[in-house]
């Protein structure tokens, strides 16, 4: 037995994927030499993400000079048939801009999409590197044999540029990479951890890179505080410019980093609503995973109590916040479809992306205010988060509920569950299970109007 053991051991260590990368002018090439034990290998090429369908167009001169690779277009996912434990195969990462690219708004998916020319490098890197579905433990190796005429920053090779990386497939598939003339990496320590702003800057450089250093220390100091964040690991910022779309902010949060692209023609990158992106974004290093209602709802829960902790803004700001959710709930066609239907249309109608934030905001302040009614604590948030800690990185819809049972009595909480996240029916907002210092009236038509009663006893949810 011992024997066997090593032998799995040892083959187990032999197993890795090698990527070079070459700039093309017009986008990357990407060769890949792999070695396995395995008598089929899966790679995936892309995902999901935002919905965009047409990610295959940028996938481009794909040829297989080891091994047999067979392409499933719909999954893309690549399966191959290794000769002598060895697959290699290459292809190219182009980018082709949508019809109706610059228009106002037109091109918010572009997050998800590779823009690689002669002047600009941006990517999600599953655009860029497929990567052994089934074994994201995999050793891995990312080297440059040629790289753009302008600087290029990776989250997954943070602070290193484009020298060589050691790593895990898992390191390599989920990140950014980008690259620009104007491209420039500062440090920022917070609490004496060194982080990255990445920036890319059109206007007020100097400005900018201020207000965004300030803005950092305070609010991720306040976040790892919170959630006694021992990682000592850099944290990536990485703010970049859409080539030519107004729209005025979009991003994605990773576990090592957040990144937002803008509009470019903005004098001040930190507006209020581009800081609320932010702060959401970074949000996610604790929440993100597990069904959207938790992963976006929660989250949004946590950025308008953060905001305020941190003393960015004051308590009454969580009450636009949170009014704005409870609005555009009420308001929203959706409001009272399944969870099951929320959940699947999260990604392929634009109409119920909203509709899971402003779901699980509501359904995370009604939890604050019941876990208050049941122990008289005031600062339920922190109760709750602590208590779904082991939930950040493997969620389970009972794990969830054994968590909040802990702070509440299981039969309300399940029933509610059942009542507001399954089925969808519209939040009671009970007067006896609300925070302390709130009310929620309504309007004439029913809509739910949040207010401020006592500021002195709000002020106490956020100490």
């Amino acid at each position: 037995m011992l024997t066997v053991a090593l032998l799995s051991s040892c083959s187990k260590g032999w197993e890795r994927a090698d990527y070079i990368l070459s700039w093309k002018g017009d986008g990357l090439g990407v060769e890949v030499s792999v070695r396995t034990i395995s008598d089929t290998l899966r790679f995936s090429y892309a995902t999901e993400n935002g919905g965009v369908k047409d990610q295959l167009k940028w996938f481009q001169d794909f040829s297989v000079s080891e091994g047999k690779g067979k392409m499933d277009s719909l999954s893309r996912v690549i399966t191959f048939i290794p000769e002598k434990g060895k697959v290699a195969f290459s292809y190219t990462v182009r980018c082709t801009l949508p019809e109706g690219y610059g228009s106002p708004g037109g091109c918010i998916m572009d997050v998800f999409r590779p823009d690689i020319d002669s002047s600009m490098l941006f990517s999600r890197t599953e655009n860029i590197f497929t990567v052994p579905v089934d074994k994201m433990d995999m050793a891995v190796s990312v080297r440059w044999e040629s790289v753009p005429p302008y600087p290029v920053f990776s989250m997954y090779n943070a602070g290193r540029g484009t020298e060589p990386f050691e790593g895990k497939a898992e390191d390599i598939f989920s990140s950014v990479m980008a690259g620009d003339p104007l491209l420039e990496v500062d440090t920022v320590m917070v609490d004496g951890r060194e982080n990255y702003l990445v920036t890319a800057l059109r206007k007020n450089p100097l400005l900018n890179k201020e207000q965004l250093k300030d803005y950092f220390r305070t609010f991720y100091s306040t976040a790892t505080r919170f959630w006694k964040d021992g990682d000592t690991s850099p944290y990536t910022m990485l703010f970049f410019p859409f080539r030519n779309n107004t729209w005025e902010a979009t991003g994605n949060g990773f576990s090592n980093g957040f990144m937002s692209r803008y509009d470019a023609s903005a004098d001040t990158v930190l507006n209020v609503s581009r800081r609320d992106l932010f702060t959401h974004e970074i949000g996610h290093k604790w929440i993100g995973n597990g069904p959207a209602w938790f992963s976006e709802g929660f989250n949004e829960m946590q950025t308008a109590y953060l905001l305020v902790s941190s003393g960015i803004t004051e308590p009454s700001y969580f009450a636009t916040y949170f009014g704005n959710a409870l609005s555009g709930l009420w308001h929203s066609p959706h409001r009272n479809v399944s969870g099951a239907e929320a959940e699947e249309k999260f990604w392929e109608d634009g109409q119920y992306i909203w509709l899971q934030y402003w779901r699980g905001f509501c359904y995370a302040f009604h939890l604050a205010g019941v876990y208050e009614r049941e122990t008289g604590n005031p600062n339920a948030w922190k109760a709750m988060m602590d208590a779904v800690r082991p939930l950040i990185y493997d969620f389970s819809e009972e794990g969830f509920l054994s968590a909040m049972a802990s702070l509440m009595g299981r039969e309300r909480l399940e029933r509610d569950y059942r009542k507001y996240i399954l089925e969808g029916e519209d939040f009671d907002f009970f007067e006896k299970d609300l925070p302390s210092g709130c009310t929620i009236e309504r309007s004439p038509d029913g809509e739910p109007l949040f207010e401020i009663t006592d500021e002195a006893a709000f002020a106490e949810h956020f100490r």
